[in-house]
């Protein structure tokens, strides 16, 4: 057994070396005018050093090996059946109106009015429930209470929710005052009008694909109605508001605050249907188009083989597959810590080194570079 299990490191660590190879570079890779921030998830930086909120939902929103485009890393969330909120990044740049906004912002002594970002995204095959709200947001954080000067949303809408749309809306009005007070402050938020794309990125039929977001927000020059917020999908551009009057005249005193952080978001207003996951990778926020380009081709999903996995009451692992193919299997802490990788074909068992105690554990099946299916395991 023993000799098995160093096979099986070996194994993996050749593999491992291959993909950080081909794919821990992406950041590097990047050749984008106006960069101002990029996380692949390859550098080894801790997520709070990088952002200045990590919600990581009690383990279900973390950095994980193998989720991320390619097999890369990647962050890996998870819902359970009918939760709301799900963890959440928040990256800050340019300058900020508190300390706490401000911590580890890009470029703090910037003023942004114009910026584009992006983000490779994908659910799980077997998604359910069509499109899980929120996905990101722009925003002009006017003060330290948090008042939205600007919030440029990325979330689902259009028919049977399938589909990515963008809602913009401003705490300041036509006039140029902030009469947002608060984070969210509905009631004083003027709406500029919701828009959805035409490719069904959450239907069951396109979710297990990465698709490739990219919005983009300019806010208006002061007293001119020239604002714009548009968005793309693997570089086909969804839809686009322009001649918007973001701020009014607001802009016209340097004291004032621009667009200073990106949210990337896991909140589904009507919880998840059922347990089940999606993944980010590639977040780039520039002030020039990012786009797609080769670097992040579209990836449909491959076929699939039905597998099933499972800890048996002895604590043993059980594969039950209905192929002869070699598959990688993954077994992972709540936390993303490779605890085991095993080479698997047709059925069988084993123990897992040192027998893990009881409670929640994570696998990944991977057939070469696609990821086949990943899951909760539990043992009693």
């Amino acid at each position: 057994m023993a000799t098995k299990h160093l096979t099986y490191i070996f194994l993996f660590f050749a593999n491992l070396t291959l993909d950080i190879q081909a794919q821990k570079d992406f950041c590097l890779r990047l050749n984008q005018n106006g960069l101002i921030f990029c996380d692949d998830f390859e550098s080894g930086k801790a997520i709070s050093t990088l952002y200045f909120e990590h919600n990581n939902n009690n383990g279900d929103f973390v950095p994980m090996p193998s989720v991320g485009r390619d097999a890369s890393n990647g962050m890996r969330v998870l819902w359970q059946a009918s939760e709301v909120s799900a963890g959440g990044l928040s990256k800050s740049f340019g300058r900020t109106p508190q300390a706490y906004i401000g911590r580890n912002a890009a470029m703090p002594d910037s003023t942004f009015k114009e910026i584009y970002w992006r983000m490779d995204v994908r659910h799980q095959d077997g998604w359910q429930g069509g499109g899980p709200a929120k996905l990101s947001r722009a925003l002009c954080l006017a003060n330290s209470n948090w008042a939205t000067g600007a919030m440029a949303h990325l979330w689902s809408g259009g028919p049977a929710d399938a589909f990515l749309g963008m809602d913009p809306a401003s705490g300041i009005n036509a006039q140029g005052t902030l009469v947002s007070t608060k984070y969210n402050d509905f009631a004083n938020l003027r709406w500029l009008g919701f828009k959805h794309g035409n490719i069904p990125m959450f239907s069951s039929e396109r979710a297990a694909e990465w698709h490739c977001v990219e919005g983009h927000i300019k806010l208006n020059t002061p007293g001119n109605n020239n604002g714009l917020m548009e968005f793309w999908i693997n570089d086909t551009l969804q839809a686009g508001s322009y001649q918007m009057n973001w701020h009014g005249n607001w802009n016209s005193n340097p004291n004032n605050y621009g667009i200073n952080a990106i949210f990337f978001e896991n909140y589904w207003n009507a919880g998840s249907p059922v347990q089940q996951e999606r993944y980010f990778d590639n977040l780039v926020i520039a002030t020039q188009r990012i786009g797609c380009n080769q670097l992040t081709s579209s990836t449909s999903k491959p076929d699939q083989d039905p597998i099933k996995i499972w800890f048996d009451q002895n604590g043993m692992l059980n594969w039950d597959a209905e192929s002869n193919q070699i598959y990688r299997l993954k077994i992972m802490s709540p936390q993303g810590q490779i605890i085991s990788v095993i080479d698997i074909q047709n059925s069988g068992r084993t123990e897992i080194e040192n027998q893990l105690p009881a409670g929640i554990y994570f696998y990944q099946l991977n057939r070469g570079a696609d990821i086949l299916s990943s899951g909760k395991l539990n043992i009693y």
